[in-house]
């Protein structure tokens, strides 16, 4: 590839952001349905036709912004594990990174709050498929962590889901944006890192354990 074809490419990458940053600003203000796909193009000074270059539909705009927002998630975390394996440390970073990524842009965020899905089946299925497979994600890392002996046992789905959800409750106070919430978001990383790993952390030798995965 020569360096004109970077050069082309880097472009379209930024214009992609441009127009998915745009809409997710659109969508959080306005909501899903009464945000056009000519509002969108309009915010993000490019003509219809350059949208639809990018995206065939509203709806892929709106699940590119999802995918794109759990993917910087899991490369955060992945960025950590790199420089230390400590399960404590991935799970600590799963809570941390998402209140730092709030501080950047609230109303992204917001989108990824289930209660503020579009009302409609197949679009829910579909963002509930994205969740999944975050949540599946933190499903491994609790898995190595017990592999390692570095967390104590549990059903790793469940408790991906119970950790992600804590998240998720915390975030929506964050975004009231009063002066509670403002405290809440300060406090909040530190807060329920150290609650998910009190939760996870191995019990000490001649303690009690969670039941297991499977069995009594």
């Amino acid at each position: 590839m020569n360096e004109r074809s970077f050069e082309n490419m880097g472009t379209k990458l930024v214009l992609a952001d441009r127009i998915m940053e745009e809409a997710a600003r659109l969508f959080a203000r306005r909501g899903f349905y009464a945000t056009s796909m000519r509002a969108i193009a309009q915010a993000a000074k490019v003509s219809i036709g350059a949208i639809y270059h990018y995206f065939s539909s509203k709806e892929e705009v709106y699940f590119a912004i999802l995918r794109r927002e759990l993917e910087r998630r899991r490369a955060a975390v992945e960025a950590i594990r790199a420089k230390s394996p400590s399960a404590e440390e991935a799970i600590r970073h799963v809570a941390r990174v998402h209140f730092e990524l709030l501080k950047e842009s609230g109303e992204t965020i917001r989108l990824l709050s289930r209660a503020w899905l579009p009302d409609s089946p197949a679009l829910r299925r579909k963002a509930q498929a994205l969740y999944q497979e975050f949540a599946e994600y933190v499903a491994e890392l609790l898995k190595e962590g017990m592999a390692a002996r570095q967390i104590r046992p549990c059903h790793p789905l469940i408790t991906a889901y119970a950790l992600l959800g804590m998240v998720e409750a915390v975030t929506a106070r964050c975004l009231a944006g009063d002066e509670v919430a403002r405290e809440y978001l300060e406090r909040a990383p530190e807060e329920l890192a150290e609650m998910a790993w009190r939760a996870l952390r191995p019990a000490p030798q001649g303690g009690g354990a969670c039941r297991k995965e499977h069995g009594p």
